[in-house]
């Protein structure tokens, strides 16, 4: 039995990577486990046994864990060969984990920082984010997150992130231009399925074409995945992307204006490779 202990919301990026993944593979055949982050669920005790760092998602297979979403994307990927999602060729595959580790370390820290300071900081009660820190276990998420609220645009992960997404967008805009479809060349990979969810945070914040405009290669690219029925299943409602008074949405134009400038900052502040 294939279980997923996932959160069910569109900006739940680490469970949209798994829940992405096992849709271009084409598996259906699994058991949803639904958290609710607002209940704070991921610290309850029956759920602390599977994941004691809270985090989600967690799969388990046959009562056996894996934690951490890049490796359940590769472990569901190895479930099957139908709709290979890594190359066959191991340097091909080191360049993929290349790919992931930086999503990992980077990507992943610049979108929840971004989430924080916008959705989060906006719309959510300040007590409510209080009574939740009480129980992170992982003190540089905590810091994280507090900075963001706290400090608001002004909090140096802001900063981070808007560079972190600057690299990583100036990367694909060059590995793109030779005309791939994808990341990795003609094969869809475990790049997309672990990379979109987390752009799509910056697409419903509204943000995302500060980094794409004057990069038509990964405008392509991000148009291609973005048709994806794997892709819109991660929609809370549909038209959620293009509904102007979402969340998001309203968050996002809060802060528009001064992410660019940041933006701008970085760039012109930042050396170029």
């Amino acid at each position: 039995m294939l279980e997923l202990y996932y959160l069910e919301e569109a900006d739940s990026i680490c469970s949209n990577r798994a829940l992405m993944t096992l849709a271009e593979k084409g598996i259906d055949n699994w058991v949803p486990r639904n958290l609710v982050l607002l209940n704070r669920d991921q610290f309850k005790p029956e759920y602390l046994k599977l994941n004691p760092k809270a985090q989600v998602p967690t799969l388990v297979h046959d009562g056996r864990v894996i934690r951490e979403s890049s490796i359940i994307c590769d472990y569901i990927d190895d479930l099957t060969p139908n709709a290979a999602l890594k190359p066959t060729d191991p340097v091909d595959r080191a360049h993929l984990r290349e790919w992931i580790k930086d999503s990992d370390e980077s990507g992943y820290q610049a979108t929840a920082s971004l989430n924080f300071v916008t959705k989060f900081r906006l719309e959510i009660p300040l007590e409510q984010m209080e009574e939740r820190w009480r129980k992170v276990p992982d003190i540089d998420r905590l810091h994280r997150q507090k900075s963001c609220v706290y400090e608001g645009l002004d909090s140096p992960y802001v900063l981070r992130a808007i560079g972190a997404w600057e690299r990583t967008f100036r990367k694909m805009e060059e590995t793109l231009s030779d005309g791939r479809p994808w990341i990795m060349g003609d094969q869809f990979s475990l790049v997309e399925t672990t990379n979109a969810p987390f752009i799509k945070v910056l697409e419903m914040l509204r943000l995302l074409h500060l980094w794409l405009d004057g990069r038509p290669n990964v405008q392509r690219w991000w148009e291609s995945i973005a048709v994806r029925p794997s892709y819109k299943a991660l929609e809370e409602y549909p038209g959620q992307s293009e509904d102007n008074e979402a969340p998001h949405a309203k968050a996002g134009a809060v802060v528009a204006n001064k992410i660019e400038e940041l933006l701008e900052y970085y760039r012109e502040t930042i050396p170029q490779p």
